[in-house]
């Protein structure tokens, strides 16, 4: 009899094993077809499906760089800074090998976000295999780990923006791996030191709130010696201060090009949307988006996110994951510590700066994009320590059920996605343009970004991309004046709520409301006088 036992555990590990790749592969799949299914442009899903408001106002500086008219907007006239520059350069690069079209030129970047995305997925199975490296079945969790985040809609949506979120994400979970080996006695030489360095530039140069990136970073291979200290303190700092250094140096020429040409560090689409921001205003949708990465499949329908039963669920989720990283903290594996820090540092700071001191509520779960590997991670230990306990009561009918309600939630989610994704909430203005307006006339939007990419001569006016209309904002608390003086304007184009601008005598004196449609959130003004081109 107990020669007969070790086979059937045997048996029983290889069938959980083959399982676990089965059940990956399949979630793999499932994320990859919901990412290039759009791409067959079926119903004019390759336009509208992915690509965001702001995707498109990075879009249209891509292209510009591509077809020789420099970082601007506005058919080239407007120079900019509005943008993240290492998206911005990858993505220009497209569009000049696509010639300047388009539609070929958005299909190559999402076609490169997929890449992104696959890597980023292969980045996260590499530092959960890390991470649990030794345990049983570890290899076939980090699988399911990296292929069920890989597949979760908010994953596919933010991956696919066309903005930088999938970029700095994958860079986030690479800076990751690299810090799980932070606690290794090994010094750090010099080479390595600075290639740390120039990854975290890297991610700087993909967003700038990577500055709490690099914090993260320096504090948790500094902070590692009050757990170990088998690597001195002095050698930590010196290695601190290398690769620290190196990120500072790399950030450096997009800095100084900020101030020297724009007057400040930071670019005007920050400094826009920060433009009217309320402390703490934000801080409400820190538990609602936490708490959809920590699930990744039980996204909350944005008419319930205020509802007092589901900010308490969601806040109660964030209560259990502070604890279960305090937890990993206090007795977890060094790697598994040292990660834990990271996001911890990183995700206390993004949190603070967008809940407490930034606008753009409505962007606030693609803020906090990068936190979702973490807490995937996080979500992978505990189910894959749910599943060791139901397979050691002989529940093993529990793990297969679980398993198929992931599987359902993915196919569910993602084709909800595919099924909404024939609309875009501004294509109803970029039509009416195309029908109504001549190419050579301005047409000027406060939401300028998908208009702007296929009218050439768009004119911004929250100040996102433009500079000018940005100062006017400052000065003045509103943008009119700087319509009335742009005499160039021959069109006023946005959501339906523009058409208020009509009952403001000095724009009513200009311009005339020629289109107040409610049911598809348009309205347009037309000045009343011949526009000066």
């Amino acid at each position: 009899m107990n020669a007969i036992a070790p086979v059937s555990a045997e048996r029983r590990s290889a069938a959980v094993t083959s399982a676990g790749l089965g059940l990956g592969a399949l979630l793999f799949g499932i994320g990859l077809v919901a990412r290039l299914a759009p791409l067959l442009d079926a119903g004019g899903r390759l336009l509208r499906q992915f690509p965001s408001e702001d995707g498109y106002l990075m879009l249209t500086i891509a292209r510009n760089i591509a077809i020789g008219k420099g970082m601007s907007v506005a058919d080239g006239l407007q120079p900019t800074n509005g943008t993240q520059p290492l998206a911005t350069l990858l993505w220009a690069g497209v569009f000049r090998l696509a010639g300047g079209d388009r539609q070929l030129g958005v299909l190559g970047i999402q076609l490169v976000e997929v890449a992104l995305s696959g890597l980023s997925a292969l980045l996260l199975f590499a530092l959960a295999r890390r991470l649990w490296r030794g345990l049983a079945h570890g290899e076939t969790a980090a699988l399911l780990v990296s292929a069920a985040w890989f597949a979760a809609p908010l994953c596919v949506t933010h991956s696919m923006n066309c903005l930088e979120t999938g970029l700095y994400t994958c860079i986030v979970i690479a800076v990751a791996r690299i810090f799980a080996d932070s606690p290794q006695p090994e010094p750090w030489g010099m080479r390595r030191c600075l290639a740390i360095g120039a990854l975290l530039g890297a991610a700087f140069w993909s967003r700038n709130d990577a500055v709490f990136l690099v914090l993260a970073a320096c504090l948790v291979h500094v902070g590692f010696v009050l757990i170990d200290a088998r690597k001195s303190l002095m050698r930590r700092v010196g290695e601190t201060l290398a690769f620290g250094a190196t990120s500072v140096a790399a950030a450096a020429p997009w800095l100084a090009y900020n101030q020297l040409r724009f007057g400040a560090i930071v670019p005007v689409s920050g400094q826009s949307e920060a433009l009217e921001a309320r402390f703490g205003e934000n801080l409400v949708n820190a538990p609602i988006s936490l708490f959809e990465y920590a699930t990744l499949y039980l996204p909350i329908p944005g008419s319930l996110e205020r509802e007092p039963w589901v900010l308490l669920v969601a806040t109660a989720t964030c209560a259990a994951v502070a604890l279960l990283v305090a937890r990993v903290l206090r007795s977890g594996e060094p790697a598994a510590r040292a990660v834990a820090a990271l996001g911890a540092v990183f995700g206390i700071a993004l949190v603070a700066f967008y809940g407490l001191s930034f606008g753009a509520g409505y962007f606030f779960s693609r803020y906090m994009f990068p936190l979702s590997p973490f807490l995937a991670l996080l979500a992978g230990s505990v189910l894959r320590r749910a599943r060791e306990l139901a397979d050691a009561r002989g529940w093993a009918a529990v793990s297969f059920a679980a398993a198929l309600v992931l599987l359902a939630l993915a196919v569910g989610l993602d084709l909800r996605l595919y099924r909404n994704g024939a609309s875009h909430m501004h294509f109803q203005v970029v039509e009416w343009v195309k029908n109504n307006v001549p190419d050579d006339a301005w047409v000027a939007a406060p939401q300028s970004g998908t208009l702007g990419f296929f009218h050439d001569r768009t004119i911004n006016l929250d100040g996102k991309v433009n500079p000018a209309a940005l100062a006017v904002r400052k000065r003045d608390g509103a943008v009119t004046r700087y319509v009335l003086e742009q005499r160039q304007i021959a069109y006023l184009a946005d959501w339906e709520g523009i058409a208020s601008w009509a009952q403001q005598p000095p724009i009513a004196a200009e311009f005339e409301l020629i289109v107040d449609d409610p049911e598809h959130n348009l309205a347009v003004l037309r000045r009343r006088t011949q526009a000066v081109n």
